[in-house]
């Protein structure tokens, strides 16, 4: 048997390659982002941090698409499935690269706001100074805005697992069963998955927007029960996530055949 390590190692590697391909792109496009800036007059204090924040937005779903795409594709390659590894092992350790995957890229999204923000330190300082004073009053909000900070980040990460998982249960669904229907009744079938996707979808981001509308319609009146909220939405996300990994696995050992 292949131990979890080595099967790490290859699944990882190709995710973290195609990673660096989108955020060499948003290096560029970041640097000539400015540079036009420069040459237009138009270069403020704020521009470069904005402009990275809004190019991390399109990276950042840029690669979790490929990152779906490439795990999709592992459930069904014979190339993967070939590896003596128990299908509960595959799973796993394709949902752990993937997120080890995610987690990179924006870690290195992280970087690029910080190296954008250097010529302007000063300005950044005088705008935390300025907040420091606004919440000197508050003598609990730092320690609530580190929770809350937290909280949203582990929600985040929950609703990105929940996506991944419903949608390897979609496709696996899909291959299982499109298997003994006749072709005119695939492409129907297929649609009807797509309608559940989209479905899905608008229910997490639901689940999402409600826990963090309900931070920022709070946000100088911070309390235990609103920061509560993101953690137990994170764990009910994750619950969810569970029980579709166990269907994704079960369906991976009895039913889906490798594609190519």
């Amino acid at each position: 048997m292949t131990s979890t390590y080595s099967l790490f190692k290859s699944l990882t590697r190709p995710k973290i390659r195609m990673m660096n391909r989108i955020l060499l792109i948003d290096v560029i496009a970041i640097v000539l982002t400015i540079l036009y800036q420069v040459y237009r007059g138009a270069l403020g204090s704020e521009s470069p941090v904005a402009d990275t924040l809004s190019y991390a937005f399109v990276v950042g779903f840029a690669a979790f698409v490929l990152l779906s795409r490439n795990s999709e594709h592992i459930f069904v390659s014979d190339a993967y499935r070939l590896i003596p590894a128990s299908d509960t092992k595959l799973y796993s350790v394709n949902l752990l690269s993937s997120f080890i995957g995610i987690v990179y890229t924006g870690i290195v999204q992280a970087v690029l706001v910080f190296v954008t923000t250097i010529p302007f330190w000063n300005d950044v300082m005088k705008s935390l100074k300025e907040m420091a004073h606004y919440t000197a009053d508050k003598p609990h909000f730092f320690s609530q805005m580190i929770y809350t900070g937290t909280g949203g980040l582990v929600l985040a990460i929950a609703a990105t697992i929940l996506m991944w998982t419903s949608i390897t249960l979609i496709h696996l669904t899909g291959k299982a069963l499109t298997a003994f229907l006749p072709d005119t009744r695939q492409k129907f079938f297929r649609f009807i998955l797509y309608v559940v996707v989209v479905v899905a979808f608008l229910y997490v981001s639901s689940i999402v927007a409600n826990r963090v509308n309900g931070v920022i319609d709070h946000f100088f009146n911070l309390n235990g029960d609103t920061i509560a909220s993101l953690y137990y939405a994170t764990i009910y996300l994750l619950g969810f996530a569970a029980v579709e990994s166990v269907g994704s696995v079960y369906l991976l050992k009895h039913w889906v055949e490798t594609g190519d």
